[in-house]
């Protein structure tokens, strides 16, 4: 049986929501014929410890960023630690560690990273990490020591404040505990993002030669942009994590031997970020039409219903949903929004509940929480709605066109490529026009039943679930096939 290590972030089999969790849990359920070794870089303390998994699931390695930095004390396998630790000398430290350390943060901060060496350096970073300790090393006065002199050389850099190098520091400590994992041998390397907990990837296809596929969503580069302009007011510090964050991903990028971005719009940020053309492969997702389809259901409230289902966070941009509805409030009066979907977010959860109650909206707006099953509220809707910043090739939006639901939705990501002429599109951030067009569909019950039929037909011929893991399958199977005469040459010359 081949082998696969699948290389996650806050994802499955931990948490148990959101597109990228179906994806995931949908993919390994089909690949019964592999066996797969999940890693999970967990950045929530309050994430489900306790999950089933198929029998081909070999192993899941939770690694948490928060409490201890020895991913040892989580992981339940006997592990020599107090032999690492002791092993972990103050000489060690200071004559092994700190040079690979300096290394690499010096490759890492730098305009010209060359992505080649930094794969190496990573590699050496996680054999040495391998054999001592990450706490005692990272945790090292001299650890410290070597990154703040490395910024105050930079004249921009050092007039990052203390407390925001402080954060850096600890950021990429913390995240710097996903190389002592001891990486499986496989056959092939998954990766969900092309971000830090990749690295481990970088790692495994140093040490087996095995190929390395990454599906990006949400290319991990642009929401990464996103966060830093909405919550670092520090100028010194936003360009750090800017070009920090550019080299992480050029070096996973530089190490992939495919990567499957789920839409054209994410494949063009990755061009942009210095992907080869011929790596990128396009695989959109897809829906189960068995479960996603056109369903009579009895609705409890006659009102006409916009519903959206998703995460409720920043990124939804729920806010301008809410203000929307203000707008189509106006036209008709009894208009009823739902908006299903759970949130790790309480102060942006609590922005949304009070925008609703400024605006008077109480009557029209409910929010539902998680919801079990998707396809009764899409079905029980008249419009479906998404108002994101960002987005990659969302369910949401397959969903409800499986639905065959009349579609208003901002125009990010790979939305456009997915309705393609199906559904109405608007500018994100501009609740005037997104309640404008929810406006004309339900008023327009000719207009809706045309757009569903039409997304119902174009799911049917492009988004299905079948299309999508078969694709997945195929690349698997060749990417295998051609690193195999490959890893039996180096054998028999080994021999």
């Amino acid at each position: 049986m081949k082998k696969v290590l699948l290389v996650n972030w806050d994802s499955y089999p931990n948490v148990m929501s959101g597109g990228i969790y179906s994806w995931e849990k949908t993919l390994v359920d089909s690949m019964s014929d592999y066996e797969f070794t999940i890693i999970n870089l967990l950045s929530n303390p309050n994430v489900n410890g306790k999950f089933a998994v198929p029998p081909h699931v070999k192993q899941v390695i939770d690694m948490p960023l928060f409490g201890s930095n020895r991913y040892e004390e989580f992981y339940k396998e006997n592990r020599p630690l107090h032999a690492k630790i002791v092993r972990t000398s103050d000489r060690v430290i200071r004559q092994e560690f700190i040079p690979l350390f300096k290394s690499f943060l010096e490759n890492m901060f730098s305009n010209d990273c060359n992505p080649e060496r930094l794969s190496e350096q990573v590699f050496a970073l996680h054999k040495f990490l391998m054999v001592y300790d990450s706490k005692k090393c990272l945790e090292h006065t001299l650890a410290w020591e070597t990154f703040i002199s490395l910024l105050e050389s930079d004249p921009l850099y050092r007039e990052m404040t203390m407390r925001e190098a402080l954060t850096a520091f600890q950021i990429i400590q913390r995240n710097m505990q996903i190389l002592s994992i001891e990486v499986p041998k496989v056959d092939l390397v998954h990766c969900s993002l092309a971000w830090f907990p990749a690295m481990i990837a970088v790692s495994a296809k140093m040490e087996y030669n095995c190929p390395i596929i990454i599906t990006e969503h949400g290319v991990a580069f642009r929401e990464l942009l996103l966060y830093y302009n909405a919550y670092l007011r520090d100028e010194p510090s936003n360009i750090f994590w800017k070009l920090f964050s550019a080299n992480v991903v050029r070096v996973v990028y530089s190490m992939a031997d495919v990567i499957s971005p789920v839409c054209y719009a994410n494949a063009k940020w990755e061009e942009s970020l210095g992907v080869e053309p011929s790596k990128i492969k396009v695989i959109y997702n897809g829906v189960d039409t068995n479960k996603f389809r056109p369903i009579e259901v009895k609705r409890q409230d006659p009102r006409l219903t916009v519903a959206c289902i998703g995460r409720v966070d920043v990124f939804k941009d729920i806010v301008n949903l809410i203000q929307s509805i203000k707008y189509v409030r106006d036209h008709i009066p009894d208009i009823q929004c739902l908006i299903y979907g759970a949130s790790t977010d309480l102060e942006y959860s609590m922005r949304c509940i009070k925008m609703a109650q400024s605006l008077g909206l109480q009557d029209n707006i409910k929010f539902m929480g998680k919801v079990k099953d998707p396809e009764m509220a899409y079905n029980s809707a008249d419009v479906a709605v998404i108002s994101s910043i960002t987005e990659g090739f969302p369910f949401a939006i397959i969903e409800a066109m499986a639905c065959g639901k009349g579609i208003v939705a901002t125009d990010v990501g790979g939305i456009r490529e997915a309705l393609e002429g199906c559904g109405l599109l608007v500018r994100s951030s501009h609740p005037q026009e997104l309640g404008n067009a929810i406006v004309k569909l339900l008023r327009d019950e000719k207009l809706r039943s045309s757009l569903g039929a039409a997304a119902l037909k174009r799911v049917q011929e492009g988004f299905t679930l079948e299309r999508s893991l078969g694709q997945y399958r195929q690349e698997y199977e060749r990417l295998m096939e051609q690193s195999a005469p490959q890893v039996v040459a180096k054998e028999v010359a080994a021999a």
